[in-house]
């Protein structure tokens, strides 16, 4: 009977992060202002977004009667993506408080990759990179899912952190939902194998801080939008909802 009770769960866990992503496939990019590159593969660029402090607000998506305590965790003070020794890309909110004291809700952070320019193999297996005729020009669309549920929130036994990412061009997930170890102090850092978006050249990105409050409904998207990086970005956050 318990290990039955801890797969509904997981498969409770899996439907939210799916409802997080499933509409976006809907909405161009061109619906985002994509003026500047905020990754770029082998070239210095600035991946840092700065935020202003204590800019949080209850944007609902979805009507309740719970009313969450906005915390300072939800605060986001920057955004950055950088690539580190390992080859491996770092994604990194930073935040006015430290995330794990998390626990009567979920809290979730979305990184929305956009305008992805992914790069050709030769048949040495070599990436082509220097060539842009050779570049797979075809705008990729990825999201980066990353839910909290705290110990207080009655999501089950399964609090703590997790990372799911998503390809939306070709609607299917390139890594599910994996449980991860806790974030440090006032940071939510993840480190990505770049092959689960697709090896990009560059990007632009969009980042939010979302809650979900009410835990007998999952088929839903998340009751609340608290943060947005850059600034000014909820109502495109509402039309991904819709």
């Amino acid at each position: 009977m318990f290990p039955y009770f801890i797969t509904i769960i997981l498969i409770a866990i899996v439907i939210i992060c799916t409802l997080f992503v499933f509409s976006i496939n809907n909405i161009s990019s061109d619906n985002i202002d994509s003026g500047i590159t905020l990754f770029q593969e082998n070239k210095i660029s600035d991946s840092k977004i700065k935020d202003l402090k204590n800019d949080t607000k209850l944007v609902t998506l979805y009507k309740t009667n719970l009313v969450p305590e906005i915390r300072d965790y939800h605060d986001i003070l920057s955004t950055e993506v950088s690539k580190v020794d390992n080859n491996k890309l770092l994604f990194t909110i930073e935040l006015d408080e430290d995330a794990n004291y998390n626990k009567d809700y979920e809290t979730v952070y979305i990184w929305l990759l956009f305008d992805v320019i992914t790069s050709t193999i030769s048949d040495n297996g070599n990436s082509i990179d220097d060539d842009f005729s050779m570049l797979n020009k075809q705008n990729q669309v990825y999201t980066l899912i990353i839910p909290n549920f705290g110990v207080d929130s009655k999501f089950g036994k399964d609090v703590g952190w997790y990372l799911a990412i998503f390809n939306n061009t070709d609607n299917s997930y390139t890594l599910p939902l994996s449980r991860i170890s806790n974030m440090p102090t006032n940071k939510v850092q993840v480190f990505i194998d770049p092959i689960f978006i697709g090896n990009p050249l560059k990007f632009n990105y969009v980042v939010s801080s979302m809650i979900r409050v009410n835990n007998t409904f999952l088929d839903k998207p998340p009751d609340y939008l608290i943060d947005t990086v850059p600034d000014n970005y909820e109502s495109f956050w509402k039309q991904w909802f819709k």
